[in-house]
């Protein structure tokens, strides 16, 4: 099966500082919501709530899936490295003040 993407990545693995830890993927092409979070050193929840968001609290999903396989989302690679771009990007922004 091949993923036509619909935007070039415009953010690099190698442009993270530091660096990713995910040396190789559980799923070629694709990040587990596990992936994820031991990335961003948070909890598979906060990951979780990213993808549905909580319409209890009106907060809209920030992170698209691809697949739902069980209890297991997949996540491409593209969407993946924006996500966890921006949360980095967050995270500096709040540590700076």
């Amino acid at each position: 099966m091949t993923l036509a993407l619909t935007h070039p990545m415009t953010i690099k693995p190698e442009d993270f500082e530091p660096p990713l830890k995910r040396k190789e993927a559980a799923v070629p092409s694709y990040w587990t919501v596990e992936e994820l979070a031991e990335e961003l050193d948070v909890s598979m929840r906060k990951v979780l709530y990213d993808i549905t968001g909580n319409a209890k609290l009106r907060v809209r999903p920030k992170l698209k899936i691809f697949y739902k396989l069980g209890a297991n989302y997949l996540i491409p690679e593209v969407e993946a490295i924006e996500y966890l771009w921006n949360q980095r990007q967050a995270r500096k922004k709040i540590n700076k003040i």
